[in-house]
């Protein structure tokens, strides 16, 4: 499997757009895919560094949206992997606006939250470009 910073790139304009019409129009199911698309982006910047890493990996256990899994598999395959602080020890709550931000109409998420992850988020992934990640 192979993925494209475009691909992850597309995520954060996702999210972007849904936090700046939630502003507007303070429509929460809009804040909720915003969550959502934001959740995606750090699942594939940390599935991307693991697939151009050159390390043998098992497929199932990348197959996963549970960041705390994957960030623990990520760190055992020991080639470095580049995860925030932040994200690391907000694992629990990002994975959750996978389904949640698409499915549970009782879910919310602060937008200072997500505008605050989407910051580091929105750094990581320029790190990594400049990594060479494409």
């Amino acid at each position: 499997m192979d993925l494209s910073m475009n691909l992850i790139k597309a995520d954060l304009i996702m999210a972007k757009q849904g936090m700046e019409q939630y502003r507007s129009h303070e429509i929460k199911q809009i804040k909720n895919l915003a969550a959502y698309h934001l959740q995606q982006a750090v699942e594939k910047l940390i599935k991307i560094q693991i697939y151009r890493s050159g390390v043998p990996y098992e497929n199932r256990e990348v197959y996963v949206h549970d960041l705390t899994r994957l960030i623990h598999y990520a760190d055992t395959l020991e080639f470095g992997v580049s995860i925030p602080a932040i994200v690391r020890d907000q694992a629990i709550m990002i994975t959750d606006w996978e389904a949640n931000g698409r499915y549970d109409i009782h879910f919310s998420v602060r937008i200072s939250t997500l505008e605050k992850i989407f910051a580091v988020v929105d750094t990581w992934y320029q790190e990594l470009k400049k990594k060479g990640f494409h």
